[in-house]
């Protein structure tokens, strides 16, 4: 009996060891879903802003610097002296010039005379044709040098303004490269760079692939015919400076290169930014921003679910209990979420919390993202 007993037990013992042991709960993740929203498309590239005049400012004529009247960064504006050069000689050239037409003009007026005189005699043969040929002749040359007196006149004076250097334009002025009592010249070089402040241009190169989207977004509104009929007016752009800090001021485009750069597949492109207060300089590298004030349609995924290895970008959607891999298309983020070009559609839900928890084909236990942290 007690044989017996025994014999039971162990059988008993055999065939509890031989029943596999219950499966895991399944894991436990917090899903989000995917979302379809509005928002502004938007891209970035490096640029560097430029003054649309930048002026060299060089002496005309010899002398030395009687005076420099500006501060060196200053602001200037158009027509205030910037420098004087010693008049003294020019005022003397302009005095002769004017002395030389003087005795050019009274000479013109006896060969006038004379030749008016002379015309009345020939008729009556008191002076021979060959004599009032001489008169005509001395009458043309006294014009001519009255004439040539004139224009040195003219010259002297251009001279002795040229003495007086003021701003072409308004902008802020540079540094001075001579200081008064220098000789200056027309060989010189510049003696300072003035560069107008408002409004200033940035410049970027723009990338081939945003150019051609930015055509196909134009030439799909209604009343655009062909690429003749593009406006970028839509296009807003704003400038990211050094340490996340955004320019408060907005510009628009107003110029595309001719052609696509082969060696870099760029388009360079120009922004005009008003620069009321001159806070940009020129020389200064940005951020540009090109934000269309029209409004598309994205598909986000929270970033939180996006992963990536050796095959790119991928998210954990769970479909049905089980979770499968989606590799997809990114573009920009926004905040913290990513737009989505391809691989999920709207409403699907993927992980966000939990991935490392899990693999593809593997069921789980869904928790919604709470709405307060979504």
């Amino acid at each position: 009996m007690n044989r017996y007993l025994l014999a039971v037990a162990i059988a008993a013992l055999l065939v509890a060891c031989a029943e596999e042991p219950p499966p895991p709960p399944p894991v436990e993740v917090v899903v989000d879903e995917v979302l379809l929203d509005p928002y502004q498309p938007k891209s970035s590239f490096v640029g560097r802003l430029q003054a649309i005049d930048d002026v060299s400012i060089e002496a005309q004529v010899t002398g030395y610097l009687k005076a420099r009247a500006f501060k060196e960064g200053d602001f200037v504006k158009a027509g205030e002296v910037l420098y004087e050069i010693d008049p003294a000689v020019f005022e003397a050239d302009v005095a002769r010039a004017k002395a030389d037409l003087a005795r050019a003009r009274a000479t013109q007026a006896n060969a006038e005379r004379t030749f008016r005189r002379g015309e009345t005699l020939v008729p009556a043969g008191n002076i021979s044709e060959s004599e009032m040929d001489q008169l005509r002749a001395a009458k043309l040359e006294a014009d001519a040098s009255v004439a040539a007196a004139e224009a040195a006149l003219v010259t002297a004076e251009v001279n002795l303004g040229y003495t007086t250097i003021r701003a072409p334009i308004s902008g802020r002025i540079g540094r001075s490269t001579h200081t008064t009592g220098d000789l200056v010249g027309p060989t010189s070089g510049a003696l300072t760079t003035l560069v107008s402040v408002d409004p200033i241009y940035a410049l970027f190169q723009l990338s081939e692939a945003t150019f051609v989207q930015i055509l196909v977004q134009r030439l799909a509104q209604p009343d655009a015919r062909n690429l003749n009929d593009i406006d970028l007016s839509e296009l807003v752009v704003r400038l990211e400076l050094r340490n996340d800090v955004y320019y408060p001021e907005i510009g628009r485009i107003d110029y595309f290169s001719n052609r696509i750069s082969e060696d870099t597949g760029t388009l360079e492109s120009r922004a005009v930014i008003p620069n009321t207060y001159g806070l940009l300089v020129p020389g200064q590298y940005v951020r540009v921003e090109i934000v269309n004030e029209q409004l598309s349609e994205a598909l986000f995924v929270p970033q939180a679910a996006v992963q990536a290895d050796q095959q790119g970008s991928f998210v954990l959607v769970v479909e049905g209990g089980i979770v499968q891999r989606r590799n997809v298309v990114l573009d920009e983020r926004v905040e913290d979420r990513i737009v989505v070009l391809q691989g999920v559609e709207e409403g699907e839900e993927v992980i966000v919390r939990g991935l490392q928890q899990v693999r593809p084909g593997q069921p789980v236990r869904v928790r919604q993202m709470p709405p307060t942290e979504a």
